[in-house]
C-alpha cells in the first residue's frame, strides 16, 4: 500500500467519523427538543430573568407552559404570546404566593387554564441583603412564605393532582425542580432570612424526593451569580468562580430541563455556579 492509498484511507475514516458525530449530535438535539413533549409545566416567577429563560428552554424541549407572575403581568403576557407563535400551548396565571391561600389559588388557576400539570418549577423567590442585626420577624416571615413554604405547598398539590389523575404509579409521571442558591453549601453572611429559607427548601427537596417516589421526582438547581437584580439598588459583586466564569441563565435553564426530563434522577441538588459552592464564606 503506497502513501496515497494510506492518505485516502485516512480521509475516508475521517469523513466517516465526522458523519457519525453529526448523526449523533442531531439525534441528541432531537431528543432534547422533544424530551418534554406533551408535558405541561407550571413555572412560578416565570415572566422575567432566569424564570423566562427556564420557560423558553422547557418550551424548546416540547413542554406546554403555565407562566406564573405576580407583578410582571405584561412581561408574562408577552412571553405567552411568543410561545403560542412557536406552536406551544401557554397560559398566564397570577397570584401572590405569600398570601395564606396564594399557592393553592395559583395551582388551581393553573389546572383551570391548562387542564392538567405534569411538572412544577419553583422559581419565584425574594432576596434582600441585610445584616442579621437589622432583620425583623417580617423579613424572616416573607422569605419563608415565598422561598420555602410556597414551593412545599405547590409540590404537595402537584403530588395530590398526579395521584388523583394516575393513581399509585410505579414509575415517575411528574417532576418538580426547586431553584436554590449556591450559598446553601457554606456559611454566607448578610442575607440570613433568604439563606435559611433556601436551606429549608434544600432539605425539603431531598425528603420530598424520598416520600413522593416513585410517582414524582423532586430535584433542585442551585445557581451562583447569574444576573444582577433589576435597578441599581441591591447590586453585589458576583464573587469568585473556580471555573473562571459564571453560569448564564440559559445554562441554569438547561439544568432544569435535564432534571425534569430524566426519570432516573431524584433528590439531587445540581449546582450550576462555575464552582462557587466549593469556596468559603461569602
Amino acid at each position: 500500500m503506497d502513501v496515497q492509498q494510506v492518505l485516502e484511507g485516512l480521509e475516508a475514516w475521517r469523513l466517516s467519523v465526522l458523519t457519525s458525530l453529526f448523526v449523533m449530535a442531531t439525534l441528541i438535539l432531537m431528543a432534547v427538543e422533544h424530551s418534554l413533549k406533551d408535558r405541561t409545566i407550571l413555572v412560578t416567577g416565570g415572566a422575567v430573568r432566569i424564570g423566562r429563560s427556564i420557560v423558553l428552554a422547557l418550551a424548546n424541549a416540547g413542554a406546554d407552559i403555565v407562566v406564573h407572575a405576580r407583578r410582571s403581568r405584561a412581561e408574562a403576557d408577552a412571553l405567552v404570546a411568543l410561545l403560542r407563535q412557536q406552536n406551544r400551548r401557554a397560559w398566564r396565571v397570577t397570584g401572590d404566593l405569600a398570601a395564606p391561600a396564594g399557592p393553592a389559588d395559583v395551582f388551581s388557576a393553573a389546572i383551570h387554564a391548562a387542564g392538567r400539570l405534569d411538572g412544577l418549577v419553583n422559581n419565584a423567590s425574594i432576596f434582600a441583603r441585610k445584616p442579621l442585626a437589622q432583620c425583623t420577624q417580617a423579613d424572616f416571615d416573607a422569605a419563608w412564605q415565598i422561598n420555602a413554604l410556597a414551593p412545599m405547598l405547590l409540590t404537595r398539590l402537584l403530588a395530590e393532582h398526579v395521584a388523583q389523575r394516575s393513581g399509585k404509579s410505579s414509575v415517575p409521571v411528574a417532576g418538580v425542580v426547586n431553584l436554590l442558591d449556591q450559598r446553601i453549601a457554606h456559611a454566607s453572611v448578610g442575607c440570613m432570612p433568604y439563606l435559611v429559607s433556601k436551606q429549608a427548601l434544600a432539605a425539603f427537596t431531598q425528603s420530598a424526593a424520598a416520600e413522593l417516589a416513585p410517582g414524582l421526582t423532586v430535584n433542585a438547581v442551585a445557581p451562583g451569580a447569574v444576573l444582577l437584580p433589576v435597578g441599581s439598588e441591591g447590586r453585589e459583586p458576583a464573587g469568585v468562580a473556580p471555573l473562571g466564569r459564571h453560569a448564564t441563565p440559559e445554562q441554569v435553564a438547561a439544568a432544569v430541563v435535564f432534571l425534569l426530563a430524566n426519570p432516573a434522577i431524584t433528590g439531587q441538588i445540581l449546582y450550576v455556579d462555575g464552582g462557587q459552592h466549593l469556596g468559603g464564606a461569602q
